[in-house]
């Protein structure tokens, strides 16, 4: 009777410690939704932002002067290069999940031109991996890029130059979309 008793307890505890877990979970996931939902951008336009930057205007080093520069950013393009950084940076840390850039990799230049994402990164993104290693990052990218309405497409390069492959399995030499992965596929 006793063992019933303990067994019984230790079902419960495990039990509640399991459901706690999944409530702090979806009270993250709710604050999250609601910080992004708070976020507003400085001075935007439709599909730009206004930017103030200011740089050192001093004509001598006796005296500090800085002057204003204005800047106009497409929301998209920005949003872009923050999901493209967010990806290198790689899942939380106390996620399941892998990385599907190497984490020395940076990010050289990001644009949007007719609806193709230009994304040039570093040497490091560029190595031999597994079949469905390379699989899983050229989706990352493709996926989380393409949830941008401005995006349908993604055309990689690496050190400003057209490549062949990421990782030696995969056909990147033109831009990809979602539906396009499975033809690119090397033989």
């Amino acid at each position: 009777m006793k063992k019933w008793v303990i067994i019984s307890i230790c079902c419960l505890l495990t039990l509640s410690l399991i459901l706690s877990g999944c409530e702090k979970k979806d009270k993250l996931s709710i604050q999250n939704k609601e910080k992004i939902e708070k976020i507003t951008l400085p001075n935007s336009k439709d599909d730009v932002i206004d930017l103030e930057l200011y740089f050192d205007s001093s004509k001598d080093n006796k005296q500090s002067e800085i002057a204003k520069e204005e800047r106009l950013i497409k929301k998209d393009e920005f949003i872009g290069e923050l999901i493209i950084h967010e990806l290198i940076k790689g899942p939380t840390v106390n996620s399941k999940l892998r990385p599907i850039l190497p984490k020395n990799t940076r990010l050289l230049s990001f644009s949007i031109k007719d609806k193709i994402a230009y994304v040039n990164l570093s040497k490091e993104a560029s190595t031999k991996m597994s079949s469905n290693k390379e699989e899983a990052s050229l989706k990352g990218l493709i996926w989380s890029l393409t949830s941008l309405s401005s995006i349908e497409k993604v055309k990689i390069l690496v050190e400003n130059k057209n490549i062949d492959t990421l990782g030696g399995n995969f056909d990147i030499s033109k831009p990809l979309g979602k539906t396009d992965l499975d033809n690119a596929k090397k033989k």
